[in-house]
């Protein structure tokens, strides 16, 4: 059967042939499954950059909003603070006033 060394050899060749497409076989298993986890993790972080992207845009947009409101507002803020400073002035006066009064009446 097996009588000439040529046929041991072209068996053990045929042998490690196989053996070498298994482990060929298993590594490009290996390596899609690796891609394709690459591509899974570049999706979610694509879409992180696109959630971040949005909630960007959404601050500036606040920050637009607040802007513009405070210029409008920026108008009054003259009327306003001359109000502030009259009613301090006012109650600085009524307490004056009223420091004299008390003074002028605990000295008769």
């Amino acid at each position: 059967m097996l009588d000439a060394s040529r046929e041991i050899l072209l068996i053990v060749l045929a042998f490690c042939a196989a053996i070498l497409t298994f482990f060929i076989c298993w590594a490009l298993y290996y390596i899609v499954m690796m891609l394709k986890r690459a591509r899974e993790v570049t999706d979610e972080v694509s879409d992180v950059v696109r959630l971040v992207k949005e909630k960007i845009e959404r601050l500036g947009s606040l920050l637009d909003a607040v802007e513009e409101k405070l210029k409008n507002t920026a108008g009054y803020l003259p009327l306003v603070l001359k109000g502030v400073t009259d009613l301090v002035d006012y109650f600085k006066r009524r307490h004056e006033d009223k420091a004299k009064r008390s003074k002028t009446a605990g000295n008769k």
